[in-house]
């Protein structure tokens, strides 16, 4: 009997020992840092301007010494730009580094206008370093409008002060051919700014497009679904006429016509919740709510079909109330569950895990499939309204959804994948004030 219970213990050792490593493993992987679309976007950018910057020095130091000789050229500020774009090239790898964002805004800004509109001057305002010039404000201005202003000025500022330092007076500087830049690179800036503000509007007038077929939809699945209601209704009244009410098929059927009652009833009220988000999120009511239980809600309700029932696995973290509204994160969820489950039918394999935890600082959701994963491309792309991924999958209004209904409650979403083996989006939300 005592070898009996002591092999039983040592199993229950075993077990938690194997449950503790999982759970260990699980967790490692999910507080690596995640991104937000627009980070990623961000970082992308870096990269792609770092490698710009180490390829085009180097090259145009080349061309501009030796092919088509220019009057100044310095190999000194070539090869110090080109070894401040190499760190830039690792913008992802770095992206923790909260040192990043002011390093990068450095590199670019000794890099491009710096180092331009001091090889411009020392130039004379050639043709060559005007259009230069120029480009270099394009390049800025695929950033932020703040960024590329910010950097423009101090390169422009730093640049001068070089010049004169260089033991040029001011009157060294090519003032004909510089006040003839200057509204041409102003017309450059409008422009770009007016094509970023165009890009916005016509994503503005997408939005507002969805949103009225939405109200459309919504306005003519009201008649069915009432007629559904009145149907379900009836059904539940006669069954006990028509049947024995004690029979276990009388049972059986009213307990799926009350089912019915209950899915119509929350579908007429996630459509007035859709209608209302499109709107404006905010407008949907928003209350104490705990999200373990809201997340059992939703996956209890997901048509699973029957040979992915038992994909998703729900760790349990205690009761964790967050402020926002549970059936819109309801729908959160569906989303979430029904992208990962077409991911893992094209891959054939995978597994849904979802966690729930509390750190210091706020509340986590951990959303993590294991069936085919996204690309870089793909992820930098993922929460942008109407985007696809396959393209011809759906409509691409589902991940800005969430992010947006998140948002509107203080709350936020982020994804991380690693191609062909897993995606895992990670939801925050700030802790109730006690």
């Amino acid at each position: 009997m005592e070898a009996t219970r002591e092999q039983a213990g040592a199993e229950s050792v075993a077990t938690r020992l194997a449950k503790s490593a999982r759970r260990a493993v699980f967790e490692t992987a999910s507080r690596t840092t995640l991104l937000d679309e627009e980070s990623v976007v961000r970082l992308r950018r870096i990269q792609m301007v770092g490698a710009l910057g180490v390829i085009g020095h180097p090259l145009y130091f080349v061309i501009w010494s030796y092919v088509f000789p220019q009057a100044y050229e310095n190999l000194w500020l070539r090869l110090i730009c080109t070894a401040l774009f190499v760190p830039l090239l690792f913008a992802s790898a770095l992206s923790h580094k909260r040192w990043l964002p002011t390093y990068a805004l450095f590199a670019i800004t000794v890099g491009m206008p710096f180092a331009f509109i001091f090889l411009y001057l020392e130039n004379h305002g050639s043709l060559v370093w005007a259009e230069s010039v120029i480009i270099a404000v394009v390049v800025l201005y695929h950033f932020s409008s703040a960024f590329a202003t910010v950097a423009l000025l101090s390169g422009a500022v730093g640049a001068f002060v070089m010049f004169v330092l260089a033991g040029h007076s001011l009157s060294g500087i090519p003032w004909q051919p510089l006040l003839l830049q200057l509204p041409i690179i102003a017309f450059v800036i409008a422009v770009l700014i007016v094509i970023k503000l165009d890009r916005q509007l016509l994503l503005e007038e997408k939005r507002r497009g969805m949103a009225v077929a939405l109200a459309t939809v919504a306005h003519e699945l009201r008649t069915p679904l009432a007629s559904l209601t009145m149907t379900a209704a009836g059904l539940k009244n006669r069954l006990p006429t028509v049947l024995d009410a004690q029979s276990e098929q009388c049972e059986a059927l009213l307990q799926a016509v009350a089912r019915l009652q209950t899915d119509v009833a929350y579908v007429s009220n996630s459509i007035e919740l859709l209608v209302a988000n499109s709107k404006d999120p905010k407008s949907a009511r928003q209350e104490a709510f705990d999200l373990n239980g809201s997340i059992r809600d939703s996956i209890a309700r997901f048509p699973f079909e029957p040979a992915y029932r038992d994909v998703v696995t729900i760790e349990e973290c205690g009761h964790a109330l967050v402020m926002g509204n549970a059936q819109l994160f309801e729908l959160v969820i569906t989303n979430l569950t029904k992208n990962a489950l077409e991911a893992i039918k094209r891959a054939g394999k995978g597994q849904i895990r979802i966690r729930c935890e509390t750190r210091e600082d706020g509340v986590f959701i951990l959303f993590r499939d294991t069936a085919t994963g996204v690309s870089p491309l793909v992820l930098a792309k993922m929460f942008q309204p109407f985007f696809s991924y396959p393209a011809d999958r759906g409509t691409g209004i589902g991940l800005a959804f969430c992010r947006d209904v998140l948002r509107s409650w203080g709350a936020s979403i982020a994804c991380r994948s690693v191609e062909f083996e897993f995606t895992e989006f990670e939801l925050q939300f700030p802790r109730l004030s006690s």
